[in-house]
């Protein structure tokens, strides 16, 4: 019997598939009233089987369609990223360009302010601040832009500092926060004179030769004076915060807050030349006798 089965195994199999699956067709086909025992029993017997293709073939499908849904979300989700990504990139290039548009706009209304000096705009691009060295700013404008030592160079907020070193197409900017640097100034409320000079650190300067009688107080305003011959008058220099007035002696002294933060700084402007008066223009254009 065993030999028997071994030698048809392969019809029995093909005879299996095709009657069984036509059983469970015509059982299932006719009406449940109209089944036989035989009807039953195939359907009884077949029911776990169709239940576990049923259930095998739906969580397949199910997991298939689950599997290509959560690739599409995962490559939308790609996609988005990589927008933001870009988005963020390009808003915050258009962020830097409208500071920049700001900072710019600034320094050519406060040129505009002092039409009878001929200024030049410079970029910063480099930064030394050695406290026990010197405090310069290396800036993008040179020789051959006009640039000469000891220029004036400041900013929409105040005085910056002078031309230390000057090269081709870059120059060196010594501070007034420089231990070397001195500025005459004025108090912008008495008119009172002094001089501003650094401490060798950014931060605050010190106030010097204040006559001990002149009118000082914390908050004045200083400018530079124009004694100095390197800064025309009326530039902001700083703030006085702290006066300190000893019981004897001809001089006070204070602390000065820097008008400009050097530490912010990205553009300058430095004071190439002064335009001659219009009166003198017209002297010297007149026809001789």
């Amino acid at each position: 019997m065993l030999a028997l089965l071994k030698r048809y195994r392969e019809f029995i199999a093909v005879a299996l598939l095709v009657v069984v699956p036509l059983g469970v067709f015509f059982a299932h086909a006719r009406h449940p009233s109209d089944r036989t025992a035989t009807d039953r029993l195939v359907l009884a017997m077949t029911s776990p089987l169709e239940k576990a293709i049923d259930w095998t073939v739906t969580g397949t499908l199910s997991a298939w369609r689950r599997y290509a849904s959560l690739r599409g979300i995962r490559e939308r989700a790609d996609d988005l990223s990589r927008e933001v990504n870009r988005l963020r990139s390009e808003a915050d290039a258009l962020r830097e360009l409208r500071a920049e548009n700001e900072r710019l706009e600034r320094l050519l209304e406060f040129a505009h302010t002092r039409p009878e000096l001929r200024m030049v705009g410079a970029r910063i691009i480099g930064t030394r601040m050695d406290p026990k060295g010197l405090q310069l700013l290396t800036i993008d404008r040179g020789s051959e832009e006009g640039l000469r030592r000891m220029m004036p160079v400041v900013s929409a907020d105040g005085v910056v500092g002078r031309v230390h070193t000057v090269a081709g197409h870059s120059a060196d900017v010594l501070l007034l926060s420089d231990r070397n640097s001195s500025i005459a100034v004025r108090v912008d409320r008495s008119r009172a004179r002094a001089n501003v000079r650094g401490q060798g650190a950014p931060g605050p300067c010190r106030l010097d030769y204040a006559l001990r009688s002149d009118d000082l107080i914390e908050g004045d305003l200083l400018v530079t004076s124009g004694t100095d011959g390197v800064f025309p008058r009326g530039f902001s220099v700083g703030k006085v915060t702290r006066v300190r007035r000893a019981a004897y002696g001809l001089y006070q002294t204070a602390d000065v807050l820097p008008a400009a933060d050097v530490n912010r700084l990205e553009e300058v402007l430095v004071l190439v030349a002064k335009d001659p008066a219009p009166e003198r223009v017209q002297e010297a254009q007149a026809p001789l006798p």
